[in-house]
């Protein structure tokens, strides 16, 4: 975003000749698209009210399957100049030389350098105390090294800084559902929803709460999750509500959302024994 902070739920799409598809950014600014073949191509990041965020990338017919290409897209207010992302109330008052670590920790994040971007973000903190983004970020390079006790220290020294930091909240709910609290995700999960609907919070507010065994209260999260995003990033969805589907004997249903679970995540591991599963719901249903 033009304030340095990611575009969570942006749309973006993917453009050629020959492809037309898009999906949705994920609470940490990520998007994604697999299989695809080489070709000229546009993609295109969309935020109501400030203006398309567009690159062009030209991918070689003959790369190698299973390379991951990634590119980084910017989201500017008119007249923003493009390396100038540091501009909004989340960096109000910082230092140059902090903002300037800040933004070199941001491009090793970009290429998943995380040790390098760590001691980025404290040099950048060092400068400057109360320095919420670079905490946020900071926790993020935490997060990608499965370090969750240090990415939820830096998460929540976010929050305390800026304590409508939305993204900072929702991660530190993210960690409490990795570590199995869930009666205290749930309850992050369902602040946040107040403020923001995000597809990443209806889907984690929803398995948090079927892990606690309130089905009937997680069913309409996985629905919302659904309705805003129905992609890989929310395939537990639709396998949560086959289960769901399953324990009210709505068999019809339960085949349908684990077919659905199976098509967008053919190769999980217990795959065959699905597809035995979806095969007994059609003979019952």
């Amino acid at each position: 975003m033009p304030d340095g902070t990611p575009a969570v739920g942006a749309k973006v799409l993917l453009n050629s000749s020959d492809v037309n598809t898009s999906t949705y950014t994920d609470s940490d600014g990520n998007y994604g698209f697999s299989g695809v073949a080489g070709g000229n191509y546009t993609i295109t990041a969309k935020v109501e009210g400030l203006p398309d965020a567009t690159e062009s990338y030209s991918i070689d017919s003959d790369t190698g399957a299973g390379q991951t290409i990634s590119i980084p897209l910017y989201i500017r207010k008119p007249g923003q100049k493009k390396g100038d992302f540091a501009t909004g109330p989340l960096f109000t008052g910082v230092p140059k030389a902090s903002v300037d670590l800040f933004r070199s920790g941001m491009e090793k994040l970009q290429a998943n350098d995380t040790k390098d971007a760590i001691s980025l973000f404290d040099q950048a903190i060092a400068g400057y105390a109360n320095f919420a983004a670079a905490y946020y970020e900071r926790g993020s390079a935490y997060l990608r090294e499965k370090d969750l006790d240090k990415a939820l220290e830096s998460f929540v020294k976010a929050i305390a800084i800026k304590s409508d930091y939305l993204e900072a909240k929702y991660s530190v709910g993210y960690i409490q559902y990795l570590k199995n609290n869930f009666e205290v995700s749930a309850a992050i999960f369902d602040d946040v929803l107040k403020v923001k609907q995000m597809p990443e919070a209806h889907l984690y507010l929803g398995i948090s709460l079927a892990k606690l065994h309130n089905m009937d209260a997680a069913l309409p999260h996985f629905k919302a999750a659904l309705a805003a995003k129905d992609d890989e990033s929310m395939a537990l969805a639709h396998r949560y509500l086959g289960g769901i589907y399953m324990q009210k004997k709505q068999n019809a249903e339960a085949a349908a959302e684990l077919e659905k679970y199976l098509k967008l995540v053919p190769k999980t591991p217990d795959a065959d024994k699905l597809r035995s599963t979806i095969a007994d719901l059609k003979k019952q249903s």
